[in-house]
């Protein structure tokens, strides 16, 4: 949305929040007051928020470029004795605060104060935990038809929800032609070149460089664990499959780790905090990072997976712990290997497979070379591009809710 056209909103949703994104009013501040150098605010709901008066002023909404809305407003720059001199709410229910000793006043939406209020329990419900899934939960990915995702923006917003929340989705019906992956992979986002390229194409070599390119089995992996950033998504496009056998599978790394966690809490311990090293070296190049198996956030929340048995390099850890990281990673291997982790499809022809590289291990059956013809087309982003696109329909799916709700005839704001 761009900034003038928030004026067109219907009121009270044009008051300035400095984003770009509409923040719902489900809970409205019944009280604001004072308290040193924090704002105190009462929920409807009874929840209480406590701002402190930097971090006010510094996410004040005004203080911002008016088209860019980046920040002009130096925090770095405040008077030691910063402080609000008075709070109070307006008509509209939003907090509005006068600064001293500077001469400035700040309006803050309350659905954006909302949204980003430091309580635990809202800082709790802001977290989504992932659905976790094995074969019990689930037998193959979401499916959605390319056709459909091109022109419905909310089956659009599904898949690639699908695959935030899944860590994997199918379309059907993508073109046969080398171009479509990339077409694919546009309504995502950028493509990350590698050393396989923009593009890669999983087939039979005469001399391969990976064992993709062979018809041996592959086991549950990731792709790229030796990269500081492993792609966050991989594409693999079914331009033809007419052998015997090569049957795709899938693993949520997570629900490994959880099952881990619950059934050998130090195998888990060491496998979150011991890096492993990782190397793929080959004629033409050689990469190599060092990182735990299972990477965990600055919250503790699982992040992501690193899995590739023929892509570590030699364990670099105090001799005392090598005993007990080879049976932890030995305990990975083992559950990610069970088939009740492990669901079990066949990509044909015009399927195109998207999956979160840092948490669903994937992997393939052996498959008879001489069989017949299997050759998919693969690229990889990163979950940034992923996350982008999704609030960017997010946004203009919560704008259209906005205009319907007052039932204005206005177009819906430019994103």
């Amino acid at each position: 949305m761009e900034p003038e056209d928030r004026a067109a909103l219907p009121s009270p949703h044009n008051l300035p929040t400095g984003d770009f994104s509409l923040y719902p009013m489900e809970h409205q501040i019944t009280e604001a007051v004072v308290v040193g150098r924090k704002v105190t605010l009462q929920w409807s709901d009874g929840r209480v928020s406590e701002f402190h008066a930097l971090w006010l002023r510094d996410n004040c909404p005004c203080c911002v470029h008016h088209y860019t809305l980046e920040q002009t407003y130096e925090v770095s720059q405040a008077p030691d004795d910063l402080h609000p001199a008075s709070v109070r709410l307006n008509k509209e229910g939003a907090l509005v605060v006068d600064w001293a000793p500077e001469e400035h006043q700040s309006i803050f939406h309350p659905g954006w104060l909302r949204a980003y209020c430091s309580s635990a329990q809202s800082r709790t419900d802001r977290w989504v935990a992932p659905t976790l899934w094995d074969a019990s939960t689930r037998e193959r990915p979401d499916g959605f038809a390319w056709s459909e995702v091109c022109v419905d923006k909310t089956v659009e917003l599904a898949w690639l929800k699908a695959i935030r929340d899944d860590a994997c989705a199918l379309l059907h019906g993508v073109p046969t032609n080398t171009e479509a992956v990339g077409e694919v992979a546009d309504r995502i986002g950028v493509v990350r070149h590698t050393n396989f390229g923009g593009f890669f194409d999983v087939m039979i070599e005469g001399d391969p460089v990976s064992n993709s390119n062979t018809g041996i089995g592959l086991p549950p992996h990731t792709d790229l664990p030796t990269r500081e950033y492993q792609p966050g998504l991989q594409l693999l496009h079914c331009m033809a499959n007419s052998v015997e056998g090569g049957f795709s599978f899938l693993v949520d790394g997570f629900r490994v780790a959880e099952e881990i966690r619950q059934v050998d809490p130090r195998a888990f311990a060491l496998l979150t905090t011991v890096p492993w090293d990782f190397a793929n070296r080959s004629r033409s190049s050689d990469y190599r990072w060092r990182a735990p198996m299972i990477g965990l956030d600055a919250d503790g929340h699982l992040f992501e997976i690193r899995a590739g048995n023929w892509l570590r390099g030699p364990l670099n850890a105090p001799f005392d712990l090598v005993e007990e990281m080879y049976a932890a990673y030995q305990l990975f291997e083992k559950t990610s290997h069970h088939e009740r982790f492990q669901i079990h499809f066949r990509l044909e022809p015009g399927d195109c497979l998207i999956f979160d590289n840092r948490r669903a291990l994937h992997a393939r059956t052996a498959f008879e070379t001489g069989s017949g013809h299997r050759h998919l087309r693969g690229c990889y982003l990163d979950r940034d591009e992923l996350r982008s696109s999704i609030r960017l329909l997010e946004r203009r799916e919560r704008q259209d809710q906005v205009f319907s709700s007052f039932g204005s005839e206005k177009k819906a704001p430019r994103v």
